[in-house]
């Protein structure tokens, strides 16, 4: 190994250095994404202020994993252990294994019984508390108007590692327009024909009526709500790194095609892929919705800078999508994730007649679009558990769906141990109370009356 020379230029954050500058600014646009020579103010999400371990470190790590995220080495346990949940199968499960108790996950907290009594008699709709804007914009009809000032360009903290990058570069601009790989397999229907079905490598149909079961199975949840089962899971293909926000939008696309809701027509084929996703939001932009995430993000087609919840909505509106963007956030009563929590629960709550007394409730509500400071998930469900603890279910596009669930999408299928199989699906109070502000995004085009059936 070379021995350091003192004249080695070295990066200002951390003992690295190297011969070559290049190396140097290049460690440090991935490994300090934090540190920003341009001022700023937070956009993903809006408004978040520092968020616990996220923003107090420069020490990020590749995962090793091969998914092509940079993560803090703080959470890199946390993000191989999910990892590890996407790769459980069914023989991995032993039928001798107890059930599992609550995990530590979902049972953080010192208010559970009292959460539990708010989300099993709440009315629906928004918390009096919660802040209903996002960042200094105010959201009116799908446009953002400045409050006062003007719009500053943004950098890395919000944008992520590559937020100044011109083109993202030309391997990874050749693997995406590939896209993901189509499997074909041939089923025998019911009428006895032979039927030729495709399946693409990051798409999986039926998730939700599978998790809906295994909720059902697992006697540490007392009540379980979700979203409706047209809804594909969508991940990331590997090494394709931070493109969670284009996946997610694909998700909302997925159930819009599904259910035929108003809109769907403007996407008459496969899905739009993330280069015409790019070219949708700054077209978007050019037609005034959200219009100043242009001058926020020197631009995103072609490159691998990070969207929200703004782009999202700017995309969805400029299309006659019916949207609503809300910001949650902590006040005197409440925390940040327990505002969350009765945020979710009112929303499912509001299609169910709670005194029927199903455990789990299959609704045909549209998902939530879901953003926190430097990730976004797709909101497919909400679980109480023992003890008032509860967790949002959701549908990440940093991790595939497990083969257990793929084998478990026959009607009667089970397993011995459903906490095992959800634990990739959940996230409870232990990962959402580092995080001050949440963003969600809700479909408005869709039949309230029509929203509720049960598993």
């Amino acid at each position: 190994m070379d021995h350091k020379n003192d004249s080695d230029p070295t990066c200002p954050f951390c003992p690295f250095s190297d011969p070559g500058i290049s190396r140097v600014v290049e460690h440090v646009d991935v490994y300090h994404p934090e540190v920003d020579t341009q001022a700023g103010h937070s956009r993903r999400p809006a408004n978040a202020p520092s968020t616990g371990t996220g923003e107090c470190s420069g020490d990020y790590t590749e995962c090793p994993h091969g998914c092509g995220e940079i993560v803090l080495n703080t959470e890199l346990s946390a993000h191989l252990d999910l990892h590890f949940a996407e790769t459980v199968a069914l023989d991995d499960i032993s039928s001798c294994q107890p059930e599992l108790p609550v995990d530590m996950e979902s049972a953080v907290s010192s208010h559970d019984a009292e959460r539990q009594e708010w989300l099993e008699r709440g009315t629906p709709g928004l918390l009096p508390s919660e802040d209903r804007t996002l960042s200094s914009w105010s959201l009116i009809g799908g446009t953002k108007t400045p409050h006062n000032g003007r719009a500053k360009r943004l950098g890395r903290t919000e944008l992520g590692p590559h937020a100044h990058e011109k083109q993202m570069p030309s391997w990874l601009r050749r693997m995406l327009e590939r896209g993901s790989m189509s499997i074909f397999t041939n089923t025998i229907a019911v009428d006895g024909t032979l039927r030729r079905r495709e399946a693409v490598e990051n798409e999986t149909r039926d998730v939700i009526p599978v998790l809906a079961r295994l909720c059902e199975q697992d006697k540490s949840v007392q009540r379980a709500f979700f979203c409706s089962p047209k809804v594909h899971q969508i991940s990331k293909i590997p090494k394709e790194g931070g493109f969670c926000g284009y996946r997610n939008i694909q998700m909302l696309i997925t159930y819009m095609k599904e259910t035929q809701l108003p809109g769907h027509e403007r996407f008459p084929r496969e899905l739009p892929t993330i280069f015409q996703l790019q070219d949708m939001i700054e077209d978007a932009w050019d037609n005034g919705f959200n219009s100043v995430g242009r001058v926020e993000t020197g631009g995103i087609r072609g490159t691998r800078k990070y969207i929200g919840t703004p782009e999202a909505q700017a995309l969805f509106s400029s299309l006659g999508i019916q949207c609503e963007a809300n910001s949650i956030g902590a006040s005197k009563e409440v925390r940040a994730h327990d505002a969350l929590y009765m945020n979710v629960a009112a929303y499912f709550r509001g299609s169910c007649a709670l005194e029927e007394g199903h455990k789990v409730m299959q609704t045909n509500l549209p998902p939530i679009y879901f953003q926190h400071q430097g990730h976004s998930m797709t909101i497919i469900g909400f679980e109480i558990r023992d003890g008032g603890s509860a967790n949002i279910l959701v549908f990440d596009p940093m991790f595939r769906t497990p083969p257990a669930v793929k084998r478990l999408r026959g009607p009667q299928a089970l397993t011995s141990d459903p906490a095992r199989v959800l634990k990739v699906y959940r996230r409870g109070t232990a990962y959402l109370q580092k995080y001050k502000v949440f963003e969600l995004l809700n479909s408005l085009a869709y039949d309230v009356k029509r929203a509720s059936q049960w598993a």
